[in-house]
């Protein structure tokens, strides 16, 4: 009973944690209703994240994590990312853990018989 209550908690845990990538887009596609998280990659290679707020011809508004509004100009942008959730990371990163605690029991016990 303890094993299965200890693997559940593992489960759990690895479960609210989810893994994200993210993917390019263009600036023109950028729309405030579609993405709440954003990267955006300056020419010079600075990267900033945050929220995505607005934008206009010239600009592009994010809100950090600080709770600043950063105004970034659209001259100097190399690219911009929104963040999508990695079905494949987040499977992976749930099911391994479990898989090899479940092993090592599993190893444990048949040495415990010897």
């Amino acid at each position: 009973m303890k094993k299965l209550l200890a693997l559940g908690l593992i489960f759990f845990s690895f479960l609210f944690q989810s893994c994200s990538s993210y993917k390019y887009i263009h600036y023109d596609y950028v729309k405030a209703d579609e993405y709440k998280k954003i990267r955006v990659v300056m020419i010079d290679g600075t990267k900033y994240d945050g929220s995505f707020v607005k934008k206009d011809e010239q600009n592009l508004y994010i809100s950090t994590r600080d709770g600043k509004t950063l105004k970034i100009p659209q001259k100097g942008i190399y690219e911009v990312q929104v963040q999508k959730l990695s079905y494949l990371k987040t499977s992976v990163l749930i099911s391994l853990p479990i898989v090899g605690i479940y092993a090592l029991i599993l190893i444990v016990d048949y040495i415990k018989d010897f």
